[in-house]
């Protein structure tokens, strides 16, 4: 939580981390908090000191995000200061990769949008690849993940600059 501080702007991308991530938010945080995501959008809703902004456009039912055109030019009139991105797969040569190429285009958008990157997931994406590249890892600031940062499986991780925490 050492990444969130009060009047932050934040945009947070769908997925099952960043949604544990949502859940554990500190109910005295005061920000205003950006998502396409519907789960994250409903986990925020109770939170007390949140100014949430549900970004609409067409849904992707498998997902429960909304993806298109609608999506991106709302984020990309956003200036955030930073962007929690789950990442459907990560590895040193393509970085972050994604399947659907919709949901790749909105998180590039939110890349763009942001000061810093931080990028979620769990270790069972580490060392994957999907067909759509999101980003470099050098445009990540920081990586999140439910290893223990020295893990010997994040050390390449390490080597490009990227935070680990």
């Amino acid at each position: 939580m050492s990444l969130l501080h009060d009047d932050q702007v934040i945009i947070m991308s769908g997925g099952s981390t960043n949604l544990v991530f949502a859940k554990l938010i500190p109910s005295d945080l005061k920000a205003t908090i950006y998502t396409y995501s519907l789960p994250i959008a409903m986990q925020l809703s109770q939170h007390p000191n949140i100014d949430l902004i549900f970004i609409g456009g067409k849904m992707q039912k498998n997902a429960m995000v909304t993806i298109g055109m609608d999506v991106i030019q709302v984020v990309s009139k956003i200036k955030a200061d930073i962007c929690f991105i789950g990442a459907s797969s990560i590895n040193i040569k393509q970085g972050l990769t994604e399947v659907g190429y919709e949901v790749s285009m909105v998180k590039k958008a939110m890349i763009e949008a942001s000061d810093k990157v931080v990028s979620m997931f769990s270790s069972n994406k580490l060392n994957t690849k999907m067909p759509h590249v999101v980003c470099d890892l050098n445009q990540l600031d920081t990586i999140v993940t439910n290893l223990e940062p020295e893990d010997i499986r994040l050390e390449e991780y390490r080597k490009s600059g990227v935070f680990i925490l």
